[in-house]
């Protein structure tokens, strides 16, 4: 069922019957001699009794039905004070006939218990207009108040777009500061090392060892650099994965392939436990890999003095989740909302980029999963990524265009 969008406006239906409901509502005067309905009510009971005293002498009886008119009348008009007023002006005009001139208990029974019957009904109608009254203003406030919430709807919306592009322009600004941080570094030094070369070969001055070294040094901070930048570009571009179904397993065997010298030289133990059976989901290979290959790598780097890892692999029906955990320092509460921004690093002894992380998450979020993480400090951290199960389906963007 669709929603109705905040723009739509909360309007009622209308009809015959409301029409006339509300025509009758409206009709309420205010009380003085100055309203026209005054006088309408006043002239209606003087006509009446004119034609129930002169013109109806023979069937009073029957034609006392009249003065329910101008009985109600008062009752839509001014509702249950004018019904009392109205109902006393109502006794005035029938009893003088009934006790002086007819002299008829009978008449005066019938002319009595008629008198109450009008008087009931009036202030029956009285309180019916009360209450219907008490509902339009009540729905009027609805409506009014649901216009209101749709003003303030459309302006949290128009607010809500200029955070999001303060926001975006903030990041852009933080963004541009870190990469200009993260680059003016091993430029600095090789610039350094470039003039010392070229001082040392003006002078003649030839130190192959040195000569050697500074080369390395400026290799090292090219490498570095060029590292920086492409973990910028694979988290601007956003790569939409070529999507397939894959054996999770394989994934992880690939990742720890990739990292096997680092964990023997930190000399980690490696944990795996993996679920019973091969656990499948729609993704793209290499970007599976990558995103385990950085949340390992995030963990060795994580136990520089050694430490356990433990890979767990488990389904629980429609997702499956890989949890990568390590007995490393743990992660502060103040650094976990800062864990997927990028160039944000905790590594200390191991100069990070701080991409890693950032990168792993823009994966995962295309591939329609999450990750979660929990961590304490001095006992360790653990990434969980949770992504759909495959069930047989055709991967998006294997299907006939």
């Amino acid at each position: 069922m669709a929603e109705n969008s905040p723009e739509e406006k909360f309007t009622p239906k209308t009809g015959l019957s409301t029409e006339i409901t509300l025509w009758l509502l409206r009709a309420r005067g205010q009380t003085g001699i100055r309203n026209p309905n005054f006088w309408i009510i006043i002239g209606l009971f003087i006509v009446f009794t004119y034609v129930y005293y002169y013109l109806l002498e023979s069937y009073r009886d029957i034609y006392i039905i009249i003065f329910f008119y101008p009985l109600m009348y008062t009752a839509i008009v001014y509702r249950m004070p004018g019904v009392i007023v109205s109902g006393i002006v109502f006794l005035g005009i029938l009893l003088p006939q009934a006790l002086l001139f007819s002299q008829d208990a009978v008449f005066l029974i019938r002319a009595i218990i008629f008198a109450v019957f009008a008087y009931l009904v009036a202030a029956m109608g009285a309180v019916l207009l009360n209450y219907l009254e008490h509902h339009l203003e009540a729905y009027e406030e609805i409506i009014t108040l649901n216009e209101k919430l749709n003003e303030y709807i459309e302006r949290l919306q128009k607010t809500q777009q200029q955070l999001i592009q303060a926001a975006k322009l903030s990041s852009i600004g933080q963004l541009s500061a870190a990469v200009a941080h993260e680059l003016n570094n091993p430029l600095a030094g090789m610039l350094i090392y470039t003039r010392l070369m070229k001082e040392k070969l003006a002078k003649n001055i030839i130190d192959k060892e040195k000569l050697q070294s500074n080369l390395d040094k400026i290799e090292s901070a090219i490498e570095y650099s060029t590292s920086i930048i492409h973990g910028l570009l694979d988290f601007a571009r956003q790569t939409e994965p070529l999507l397939r179904p894959v054996t999770v397993a394989r994934a992880i065997d690939k990742a720890l392939s990739l990292t096997a010298h680092q964990i023997k030289m930190k000399t980690i133990e490696v944990v795996r436990e993996d679920a019973p059976s091969q656990s499948l989901v729609v993704a793209d290979f290499n970007q599976l890999v990558q995103v385990f290959l950085n949340l390992i790598l995030n963990a060795i780097q994580a136990m520089s003095e050694g430490g356990k890892l433990t890979i767990s692999l488990s389904q629980d029906n429609d997702w499956v989740r890989v949890s990568v955990r390590d007995t490393g320092y743990g992660i502060t509460s103040e650094n976990m909302e800062k864990l997927f921004t990028p160039f944000f690093t905790t590594k200390e002894e191991v100069k990070g980029v701080g991409l890693g992380l950032a990168i792993s998450y823009g994966i995962v979020e295309r591939h329609r999963g999450k990750i979660e993480v929990q961590s304490e400090v001095g006992k360790g951290t653990t990434f969980t990524v949770v992504l759909p199960a495959y069930k047989g389906e055709e991967p998006p963007n294997t299907a006939k265009k």
